[in-house]
This record gives C-alpha cells, sequence and structure tokens, in this order.
C-alpha cells in the first residue's frame, strides 16, 4: 500500500549510501534494510533521514496509486513502518577492535586496528552512549591496574566521538607512546595529563606534550560471568 521513496530521493540529492548513513548515524547495512524496507522504518528515523536529505518526512512513504479509498489498509500500513512489531527490536552493528588495550603495562597498538562486527539491541546502547555506531568500538582490556572497576579480560565499548578529556578522572583508551592503555586521566594546569589507575598498587604517571593520544571514552563494560 505505500511505497519507501528514500532511495530514490537520495539518487537524486546526489549522496550515496554511505553518505546518508553517516549523516543519520547508522551503519551502511541498516541503511541498506531501511531503504530495502527489510528493517522498521519508525518516527524517529523518517525525521533523521527526512532532515538528512532537507525534505519534508511525508514525502519518504506515499500511498501507492488507486490505494486512497482503503483507508483501514493504509493506516494499518503506516502503523507497521513506523512502530514495527514489539519483537523486532532495532538493532546496532558495532565492530571489536582487534587488539587489548593494557590496564597495566599496555600493549602495542595501532590505530586504527578493525577486526568483527557485533550486533546489538540500540536500546541498550542507549543507556552509554548516543554517538552513531560508526564512532563506537569494543575492546578488551588486559592486566589489573584498573582493577577492581575493570577485570583482566573485560570487554569495554570505547566512544571514539569523545576525545578530549574535559573532565578529570573519566576512563579513556588511549595511546601513550607505543601501549595502548586503559586509564583514568586527569587534565593538569600545566597542560599535562595524569594517568590514573584504580588499583592502588600501582603508581600514577603524567604525560606531557605528544606523549597522550587519546583514542575516546569508555562509556560501558561487559563482564563475563
Amino acid at each position: 500500500m505505500f511505497t519507501n521513496n528514500i532511495s530514490q530521493i537520495r539518487k537524486a540529492k546526489g549522496l550515496s549510501q554511505t553518505d546518508l548513513a553517516e549523516a543519520i548515524g547508522t551503519t551502511l547495512n541498516n541503511m541498506g534494510k531501511l531503504e530495502r524496507g527489510d528493517r522498521r522504518l519508525h518516527q524517529d528515523w523518517i525525521e533523521k533521514i527526512a532532515n538528512a536529505l532537507s525534505v519534508e518526512p511525508h514525502v519518504l512513504i506515499t500511498p501507492h496509486h488507486g490505494s486512497a479509498n482503503n483507508v483501514g489498509a493504509i493506516k494499518q500500513d503506516r502503523a507497521e513502518l513506523e512502530h514495527g512489531s514489539r519483537d523486532d527490536p532495532e538493532e546496532l552493528e558495532i565492530q571489536q577492535w582487534d587488539i587489548a588495550y593494557g590496564m597495566g603495562a599496555g600493549g602495542y597498538v595501532d590505530i586504527p586496528v578493525t577486526g568483527e562486527t557485533y550486533r546489538f539491541s540500540e536500546s541498550w546502547i542507549r543507556q552509554f552512549t548516543r554517538a552513531p555506531a560508526s564512532k563506537l568500538f569494543f575492546a578488551t582490556g588486559t592486566g589489573d591496574s584498573m582493577s577492581p572497576t575493570i577485570l583482566d579480560s573485560d570487554i569495554v565499548l570505547i566512544d571514539t566521538s569523545e576525545h578530549e578529556v574535559r573532565m578529570a578522572d573519566r576512563i579513556w583508551a588511549a595511546a601513550y607512546g607505543q601501549a595502548g592503555i586503559i586509564k583514568r586521566l586527569r587534565p593538569m594546569p600545566n597542560g599535562s595529563v595524569k594517568i590514573l589507575s584504580d588499583n592502588q598498587n600501582v603508581a600514577p604517571e603524567t604525560a606531557y606534550d605528544g606523549e597522550l593520544h587519546v583514542v575516546g571514552r569508555v562509556v560501558a563494560i561487559v563482564r563475563k560471568m
């Protein structure tokens, strides 16, 4: 009963599917599903896509010609398009970096590093961050310097849209020299950054200009039970 016009409008605007996916904060795979109708097109997606394409939301989904007489069917189809089923939760695809961030001596890091892709409930991810999936990565911590907050082999969710240390003592993933670290960072008045561990037996360190590269903020910790 309804026609999905997203692909047609996107192409008319001279945008690739990748361009539109980045503009609305989703993956290329999910963007394809939204255009094909394989993923529920709820109101939030409609508004995001409309804003990205600079069009009114109602032009993205239009009735087929000749369907105006079946008002009940139109209302039902639109409800399914916008709200979907309770059993069809939105998912985000997030990469897991193939690297271990050291929480002790540190591990060698060469950025960027990519790994496998995993799917997670969007509602679960949004408890921790509103960043697009393309800015989120999972990585594994090693060592015990962040114990008891983060244990050896815990998986952390890193939000790379946050890379400026403006608030003291949050946990960050960073490159310190040639080592990947997960530590609390505290900006100091002289421009240096103090590197802190939650394990009281590990002494703090101080990074000066050019020694520390912040990758992103640790926004969640996943622990195997």
